[in-house]
């Protein structure tokens, strides 16, 4: 399961955080050291403040305490406790009994909600210096053994004032606080956009590249900082230079597209031209055959016998050459059409390789055929024969002409797939010089020569192993190439045929259909077979079923993606041809992959099925997003192995 991660911060968040915090944090600190320290300098003022006032209005009330002026003493005390904030004043004599108050003070003489200030009422007698004739009148205070203590004034201060003093600083702290708070968030936000607003305005303009704008942008020289004008002409630079790309790219694309147009033209041309050319010149040398057969029916002697065979062949090998030259060419142009007829397949195999014993024992060589697999009594199939047979002369032509001296082995073998299809697998083995490995995705290319130097050992044309891969392709299957250099080389190619409805009498020699394999699905598994060739279709499809599957078909890449996307089916593996009318298997995957990946839809296993056997096939189709890579015709206990690495079955 994916865990889907929160959306990424802006800059100006980023930047805004940053700015405030230290701001913040020095706003808390200095709030919480200066309202501490205003509190306790509104403490010790208000404690210092009561203590000074029981202080100064202890000799106040001394005469009034002494004469026991009880209305003087109330009067005094009275606009004292009017003048200050405290909640009482007492006035008590040397007995500790009240000789005068004013405000809440409390009955027991002690109150624990209040601080209480005392100071003694003292009487100092006067102390004239005798001694001092002028300045007789003169008084010196101080305390001398004559001092007698009167009473005790008491200044009760309540905890209530200090509070709401205490209150006025924390409220008066805190407005100023968030007054300076919010005059520099107000600052950073400024300063902030400054900052970021070019940046959102490269980012629009990195956009408005991507598009394919690249007109360049005005720079405010003025009001922009060094390194915001420097990003600003690195981007008009960045700009210039991708509209000459572009233009570049545009010439490149013009100038490709008209020698594309050219080469396609070119090779219409030559098509046509080789079609043409081999019509034209089938025409005389049919001509030049007839008569050659007419002249060997007259007596000739030994030597014109010679030269009428030597005619006859040469003008055989013509024939062939052209007729292949017509192969290729509607190949190319996508007009040669396969024939479905009944015919046995043992026996074109062994005619052809007949035809061809009397050519390798001229060279020296040993030609020989091996039938291997179960082969029944009657090998009856639907194809093409001639196609079959020109696809093993080739082989056998190429053999006899790269292998000096040894042998040239010919394996047919025979395999069943299901009920009315079968694979044959033909290798043809030389002992010649063999192919040098980085040549090999040479040979099988139209008019290629392993030696094109003027000097080369062997002739011919270079189509015939290309016209051999062709061949197969389009019945169905592929071509595999084993090569030792010096030691000699083996082709191998297999074809699927269907068999005969009459070739039942063998029944004997045909293995037994087996059950469903053990590992078959308890459910219904769906897959779907995208083959163009009805053939491979089918067998696919049967092999499918055989496993446990209920298989769908189709011929090609786009019915394929409208079944994906539809809602109807399910499918957990697909099997892929990778050229096919249409839409082919390449373009099919790559579009179901996108559509995977914009619904969010698990990736089906996709296997591509390819009669194309050369290097780099393979990581083509996994380039394309196909899982794995299985050649044509496909075999049953391959496809498992391979269905094994992507599903349980």
């Amino acid at each position: 399961m994916n865990l889907r991660k929160g959306a990424p911060r802006s800059l100006t968040h980023r930047l805004m955080v940053l700015g405030v915090m230290p701001a913040l944090v020095m706003f808390l600190v200095l709030l919480v050291f200066f309202t501490s320290a205003r509190l306790d300098d509104a403490r010790k003022e208000l404690y210092n403040s009561s203590q000074i006032l029981a202080d100064n209005l202890a000799p106040a009330v001394e005469y009034a305490v002494v004469s026991g002026n009880t209305q003087l003493l109330e009067q005094i005390l009275t606009q004292t406790f009017k003048r200050s904030q405290v909640k009482w004043i007492r006035v008590t004599d040397v007995t500790d009994r009240v000789v005068g108050e004013v405000g809440n003070s409390p009955a027991e003489g002690v109150d624990a909600t209040s601080d209480v200030f005392t100071a003694d009422i003292l009487q100092r007698p006067l102390d004239m210096e005798e001694d001092d004739d002028a300045d007789w009148f003169e008084p010196v205070y101080g305390f001398t053994s004559g001092v007698i203590r009167l009473g005790t004034v008491e200044v009760g201060v309540s905890e209530q004032a200090l509070v709401a003093r205490q209150k006025d600083i924390v409220w008066s702290s805190v407005i100023v606080g968030l007054s300076l708070l919010a005059f520099t968030l107000l600052l950073v936000r400024r300063t902030l956009h400054s900052l970021v607003h070019p940046i959102h305005l490269m980012a629009e303009r990195i956009n408005t590249l991507m598009t394919g704008d690249y007109r360049e942008a005005p720079v405010d020289r003025a009001n922009q900082t060094s390194d915001v004008l420097e990003l600003e002409q690195n981007l008009n630079a960045l700009a210039r230079h991708m509209a000459s790309l572009k233009a570049s790219r545009d010439q490149t694309l013009e100038v490709s597209e008209t020698a594309r147009e050219r080469a396609e033209s070119a090779n219409r041309a030559k098509s046509e031209f080789l079609a043409t050319m081999s019509h034209e010149l089938r025409t005389p040398l049919n001509g030049v055959l007839g008569m050659i057969e007419l002249i060997a029916e007259d007596e000739l002697n030994p030597r014109q016998q010679d030269y009428l065979g030597t005619a006859r062949h040469a003008t055989e090998d013509l024939l062939t050459i052209i007729s292949d030259i017509l192969d290729i060419s509607r190949m190319d142009r996508g007009k040669l059409a396969l024939e479905y007829h009944d015919f046995d397949l043992r026996q074109v195999i062994e005619n052809c390789v007949a035809t061809y014993r009397h050519a390798s024992e001229q060279q020296g060589l040993q030609l020989s055929l091996q039938l291997t697999g179960n082969w029944p009594g009657r090998s009856q199939v639907k194809g093409d024969a001639p196609r079959l047979r020109q696809v093993l002369a080739g082989l056998l032509d190429n053999a006899i002409k790269f292998t000096d001296q040894g042998s040239i082995t010919v394996i047919a073998e025979w395999h069943y797939l299901e009920e009315q299809c079968m694979v044959l697998q033909c290798t043809v083995r030389d002992s010649g010089s063999g192919i040098p490995t980085d040549r090999m995705k040479e040979i099988f290319k139209t008019f290629e020569q392993l030696d094109n130097s003027h000097s080369r050992t062997h002739g011919g044309t270079g189509i015939g192993l290309a016209l051999v891969q062709k061949l197969v392709e389009l019945m169905g299957g592929h071509v595999k190439v084993e090569t030792d250099l010096g030691t000699g080389s083996s082709f191998s190619f297999e074809v699927p045929f269907e068999l005969r409805e009459e070739v039942t009498d063998d029944q004997d020699r045909r293995p037994e259909p087996r059950p469903a394999d053990p590992g078959s699905p308890n459910r219904s598994t769906r897959a779907l077979v995208v083959e163009d060739n009805p053939v491979n279709q089918r067998v696919a499809t049967a092999l499918l079923t055989r496993l446990g599957f209920e298989t769908d078909a189709v011929s090609n890449g786009k019915d394929a993606l409208d079944r994906v996307r539809s809602s109807q089916f399910d499918y957990e593996v697909i099997l892929m041809d990778c050229h096919m009318p249409v839409m082919d298997g390449f373009e099919a995957t790559r579009t179901i992959r996108d559509w995977e990946r914009d619904s969010g839809q698990l990736a089906i296993p996709i296997i591509a099925l390819t009669a194309d056997a050369l290097p780099g096939t393979e990581s083509a189709c996994r380039e394309a997003g196909m899982n794995d890579y299985l050649s044509k015709p496909v075999r049953k206990d391959k496809l498992r192995t391979v269905l094994s690495r992507w599903i349980r079955f």
